[in-house]
């Protein structure tokens, strides 16, 4: 199932980005950026050009919505009796964890529930869906999924800057995809919904073979990709 659709994308937006990451020279990072290279590709700051539009107002109101009633922050209001007390346990417990054991409880909280198309929940082909619809219909696609991790991580403390929501297309599966990649002190890793069981984390290296990332994003910025220079000389 295809569960992240970029039909909307022009076909010179396409063409810009194959332009861009085959002859486009790279810009130097003033300091380190865990993201910089991710999933053997050159990450870059996205101009207006380069990010999707369509994806840019999905992600716009997906973020006012969370700022308006943060859904795990200051109440579980939108959270369903089943897992409120689940995720007050966890939330309780998370500040005694170490941060790979808070991605991997995390992670299993949310991969536990079932996958569903954007159609089948909301009548819709895509929709990027807030918390609060996740937790009304307890079930989603990778969008869901990969935004439900991201809001929670950041209720439970961690900063803006350490987290990504990765869009990317699978070659195997002729399908796009969305992850989050998280920086941690071992490394980035990657949260997927596809991993078993259901709390797996993954660095980053593993899943080279198998993503093409095409655009990353947070609350703070957007970012698109091209070949890592230094991987294809290695090669």
């Amino acid at each position: 199932m295809t569960c992240l659709r970029f039909s909307r994308l022009p076909l010179c937006l396409v063409c810009c980005f194959l332009f861009s990451a085959l002859f486009l020279p790279a810009r130097a990072a003033e300091q380190h950026d865990p993201f910089e290279r991710l999933l053997g590709y050159q990450a870059f700051p996205a101009t207006a050009k380069d990010f999707p539009v369509y994806i840019e107002k999905q992600w716009t109101r997906v973020l006012q919505a969370e700022r308006d009633r943060p859904c795990l922050q200051r109440n579980t209001s939108c959270l369903p009796p089943a897992d409120a007390p689940q995720w007050l346990y966890l939330a309780g417990k998370a500040p005694g964890m170490d941060e790979m054991q808070l991605l991997r409880t995390v992670t299993g909280f949310f991969n536990k529930f079932p996958a569903a198309s954007d159609m089948a929940n909301y009548g819709v082909a895509d929709r990027w869906p807030t918390l609060a619809d996740y937790f009304s219909h307890r079930s989603g696609d990778c969008k869901a999924y990969c935004l439900s991790k991201y809001f929670a991580l950041r209720a439970l403390g961690r900063t803006d800057e350490t987290l990504r929501i990765v869009l990317v297309h699978i070659p195997q599966r002729k399908a796009n995809h969305a992850v989050l990649a998280v920086s941690t002190g071992k490394g980035v890793f990657i949260l997927d919904n596809n991993t078993r069981p259901l709390d797996l984390i993954l660095p980053q290296e593993k899943f080279h073979s198998q993503f093409i990332p095409l655009f990353m994003l947070n609350a703070q910025g957007r970012w698109t990709f091209r070949p890592d220079p230094e991987l294809l000389l290695a090669k």
